[in-house]
């Protein structure tokens, strides 16, 4: 009986955890690329308020934050412990791995750098926009099924930069699927940088490595722009296997015959659909419409060759030769080929991704006055709001119905914000009305002074319910990470700095909590959610308020080696026998039916921190079945 337990707990930990926990595996949050991430059960306008939400901590790294903190939840790492993990990179080309759930005193787990960072002044000079170094710049992206992060690190190599692709392992950080590559290209062309033999060779010491990663098509694709728009320079996107990332798939310039048309959409990864193109957009620069694609968005096939389709702005050169350049995207609006930007001059662009060269297949509002680098999708049935900031506005929400979208916003926030260089992502319970927050952080980046961590109402912007700046003493938030979203996962909200830390908000464990009585609501198998009889071996889900920690816990052994009946100080206790415990938080827990549980009507309940929830009357009966599904 106790072999077959811990099969059990091996079986359902990953398909429970998944099931209950959240796992946020790339920039911007999917390959749509929306800044959101809807399945946040925890935080809502209603639970997020000044006395119940706030700053946990952080966690201190030995460079600067460009990138989105990824998080992988249950995951098992060096030495067979278990734990929600929270991965973060640095300018100094250092990859650590943090445990979610420790912040007194923080837990790293394992930590490993990956080489000398290029100094700055090396690629930009005093006036750079770029402090001190560059190393991982971009946000990598997770391979859950192999197991490896994939991230790309600007390295000095005898004083020259050169780029390598690391795929590194979850659990340990080493090297694997014959990584590192140094990252080489050429491709024929007669464009700037062009060699006597009639090639365009890539470059490192001209371009940097800015859009997060695509996971996508079995590769992993890798987009770079410039130094703040130093000449000579392309957009190239190269095209890695991803279960060897020693092999080269496919290179894309977007100027083979010219200069300049950079992939930096303000660090937002590439897009892909479901039949696996690719959409990006590139910035100023030389246009033809034949082998030239600056100032345009592009659908990119698999394997990287010419656009399969693309829309240029009419006013393209003026908006290059204004440095008016596309400036954010891009964005699918989920379950479609919507294809959504915007510009420095303000614009916000919604264009048909199946028929982009149409006649009327784009709709350009002007959203600001000021320029957009950051906007948020909360993608419903089709359709979409979506929030943009402009720089020197309040922030706004504008509604997108198929592929129009109305130029009046639905929804204006009531301060204005100076900065447009800001962070932004939606958080969720799905579609349900009354659950969203639009997360803004925001700030000088020059100044390197205390940014404003913002939540908003995101069905009404006026409601500002809570920022960082109401309590500073417990709350401030570090110098901001520009175009750096926020990541929201699990009841947390991790921030990028420039002050080497990644700033930690979420729910605060209440005065006085010790004595709040747990309260069952629903007791429901953890696979479907049926809340039909349960079974001794099965896992069931137990919903309701106060149940366990303000921050989740996952399954833990004891010292026998047996799945812990007790978890974060919560039992669940069926008729009075004590089950194994997945996963315990305030609102949900995650438990095994235990197998001396006798058939017929039987009390549940939950003990948190020595306070007894009511009985709870659930019937046991020998067996059920359920299909846990991802």
């Amino acid at each position: 009986m106790l072999s077959l337990m811990k099969s059990i707990a091996v079986i359902v930990l990953f398909s429970v955890l998944s099931h209950a926990q959240v796992n946020i595996l790339t920039a911007n949050g999917n390959n749509d690329r929306t800044n959101s991430n809807l399945q946040e059960t925890q935080l809502s306008p209603a639970t997020v308020t000044s006395s119940a939400f706030g700053k946990l901590g952080v966690l201190p790294v030995d460079g600067q934050v460009y990138s989105q903190p990824l998080i992988v939840s249950g995951l098992s790492v060096s030495g067979g412990t278990t734990h929600n993990v929270v991965f973060v990179t640095t300018m100094h080309n250092s990859v650590y791995a943090f445990d979610a759930d420790a912040m007194s005193p923080v837990s790293t787990l394992w930590q490993v750098n990956l080489g000398a960072s290029v100094p700055a002044l090396l690629l930009y000079g005093p006036d750079g926009d770029i402090a001190n170094e560059i190393g991982i710049l971009s946000t990598g992206v997770i391979d859950l099924q192999r197991g490896v992060l994939y991230v790309v690190a600007d390295t000095l190599v005898g004083g020259t930069p050169v780029f390598y692709l690391h795929a590194l392992d979850l659990a340990t950080g080493a090297e694997r699927l014959n990584g590192p590559v140094a990252l080489t290209a050429s491709v024929p062309g007669t464009g700037s940088e062009a060699r006597p033999d009639g090639t365009v060779p890539f470059d490192p010491m001209q371009h940097i490595q800015r859009p997060g990663l695509l996971l996508a098509n079995n590769s992993v694709y890798v987009a770079f722009g410039s130094h703040g728009d130093q000449d000579p320079y392309h957009g190239w996107m190269l095209g890695y296997d991803a279960s060897d990332v020693s092999r080269q798939l496919g290179v894309y310039i977007s100027t083979p015959d010219g200069n300049a048309g950079s992939f930096w959409q303000s660090g937002r990864g590439p897009a892909a659909d479901e039949l696996g193109n690719i959409y990006a957009v590139t910035a100023n620069g030389d246009y033809d419409g034949i082998r030239n694609f600056s100032q345009s968005f592009l659908k990119l096939p698999a394997k990287g060759s010419a656009p399969l389709d693309w829309f240029t702005p009419s006013e393209w050169k003026s908006m290059s030769d204004n440095d008016d350049d596309l400036s954010a995207g891009p964005a699918l609006i989920t379950g479609t080929h919507t294809f959504i930007g915007a510009d420095k001059g303000g614009n916000l662009y919604v264009i048909d991704g199946d028929a982009m060269r149409q006649p009327g297949s784009a709709v350009i509002i002007a959203a600001s006055a000021g320029s957009i680098f950051n906007f948020a999708l909360w993608s419903r049935g089709g359709n979409a709001s979506v929030y943009t900031q402009g720089e020197g506005e309040p922030v706004k929400c504008f509604q997108v119905t198929g592929n129009s979208v109305s130029p009046d916003p639905v929804s204006t926030g009531v301060n204005v914000i100076p900065f447009g260089r800001i962070g932004m992502t939606i958080s969720a319970n799905g579609g349900q009305e009354g659950s969203g927050i639009l997360w803004e952080s925001t700030g000088d980046y020059f100044a390197g002074t205390p940014g404003t961590l913002h939540a908003y109402d995101a069905s009404n912007l006026a409601n500002e319910v809570w920022n960082s700046d109401t309590n500073p003493a417990r709350d401030l938030m570090p110098p901001v990470a520009k175009f750096a979203s926020p990541t929201v996962a699990n009841g947390k909200v991790y921030v990028p700095s420039f002050a080497n830390v990644v700033a930690v908000y979420g729910l605060l464990s209440p005065p006085g909590s010790v004595g709040v009585t747990p309260s069952i609501s629903a007791v429901a198998h953890a696979a479907s959610y049926s809340q039909d009889a349960v079974a001794p071996g099965e896992v069931v889900a137990i919903f309701g308020s106060g149940l366990g920690p303000p921050i989740p816990a996952g399954l833990q052994l004891d010292a026998s080696g047996s799945v812990a009946t007790t978890l974060a100080d919560t039992r669940v206790l069926f008729d009075g026998v004590a089950s194994p415990m997945i996963f315990s938080s305030a609102g949900q827990i995650d438990a095994v039916v235990p197998f001396g549980a006798a058939a017929g009507r039987v009390p549940v309940q939950v003990q948190y921190q020595g306070q007894v929830s009511a009985p709870f009357p659930v019937t046991v009966v020998p067996a059920v079945s359920g299909i846990f599904s991802a």
